[in-house]
């Protein structure tokens, strides 16, 4: 049946051309031939998590459509989604040297940032309720939803170098960023090499932007808040909007391509964390690969669920933070000054 199949049909599936779909499957096959599943192949087994994660239908759906039990469908979705995971190494990973050099280039060249590394964001992936712990309150969010918490960063070309999986939905975006890993690396100043660039006098470190629910650092960088009203205050806002979309971008395209990660009902609780990751990996896959998204996806995904509108977050972590914001802000007056 795959040779009958249109590069948009491939596309409208699995969200993939043909090629990269068996490029796929041949690095997956080490992980998943070992796994006696009623003879299912490794390609079907890949077919079936792919266009379940794309569709984001029920399992009992899915089952229907390969004459296969519903708890097989949950058992291939677990096993190819720990598969997909082995591939982080390539596709999903702190950018080092080269790459973050580039990352810096791009984010420079596409929006006037120097020194920026990424964009980091959050959104909430819903989940059934009856799929829930006794704890299932922890897990509301202020849409009255539940929900868990996707926080990532990304580079200039919506590709993710750094995901937080699982925090429940009524926890505080600042509270995920602070107690993650990554959190730790930025304020050891062990993320990123010590590589200083000097502007307005001041020398400024390697950042990442963020948005008003996450707090200010010296690597960690958001908008003047309270109606920023002086020229340079309302230039860097401005600034910051259009490159902060990067972040909106990836994770609409992110949803679009895996709808499962907006109809919330196509794992457990236990087993979600593992099949966000390899949407995210997946994406990244597809993005390196220039495979083709279409509006209507994206659309279709945002129309699914409402996403919490994120609280705001007032903590500023030493003057450094301060200090560097608004060599920014006067190095962008100064740019367009001189332009």
């Amino acid at each position: 049946m795959k040779e009958k199949l249109s590069h948009n049909q491939w596309l409208k599936y699995v969200r993939m051309g043909k090629d990269n779909f068996m490029y796929l499957v041949k690095n997956l096959s080490p992980y998943l031939e070992t796994q006696d599943l009623m003879n299912i192949t490794v390609e079907k087994q890949t077919a079936i998590a792919l266009i379940s994660m794309a569709s984001g239908k029920s399992n009992a759906y899915i089952g229907r459509l390969f004459s296969i039990p519903a708890s097989v469908i949950a058992v291939i979705i677990e096993n190819v989604c720990d598969a997909i995971k082995s591939l982080m190494p390539q596709y999903l990973k702190t950018p080092a040297a080269y790459d973050l050099e580039n990352c810096i280039k791009d984010f420079e060249q596409k929006w006037g940032f120097p020194q920026c590394a990424g964009v980091v964001g959050s959104i909430h992936v819903p989940i059934n309720a009856s799929n829930l712990p006794e704890n299932a309150s922890d897990y509301i969010n202020n849409n009255n939803g539940h929900s868990v918490l996707l926080q990532g960063v990304v580079d200039a070309s919506y590709k993710f170098w750094d995901i937080n999986i699982g925090w429940p939905g009524s926890v505080h975006e600042s509270r995920v960023f602070t107690s993650s890993v990554l959190w730790l690396k930025g304020q050891d100043r062990t993320l990123f090499p010590n590589t200083l660039k000097e502007l307005c006098g001041v020398k400024i470190p390697i950042y990442i932007l963020a948005g008003t629910s996450y707090p200010l650092s010296h690597w960690v960088l958001g908008p003047f808040l309270d109606e920023a009203t002086s020229k340079k205050e309302k230039l860097f806002n401005e600034k910051f909007t259009f490159a902060y979309n990067t972040s909106e971008i990836a994770f609409k395209r992110l949803k679009a391509r895996w709808t499962c990660l907006v109809h919330g009902n196509i794992c457990s609780i236990e087993v979600l964390p593992s099949v966000i990751a390899a949407c995210c990996i997946l994406h990244n896959m597809c993005e390196m690969n220039n495979e083709m998204i279409l509006d209507s996806w994206i659309i279709k995904s945002e129309n699914t669920f409402k996403q919490p509108i994120p609280l705001p977050c007032n903590t500023i972590i030493g003057p450094q933070a301060e200090n560097i914001r608004l060599a920014l802000a006067e190095y962008f007056v100064d740019s367009k000054t001189l332009g």
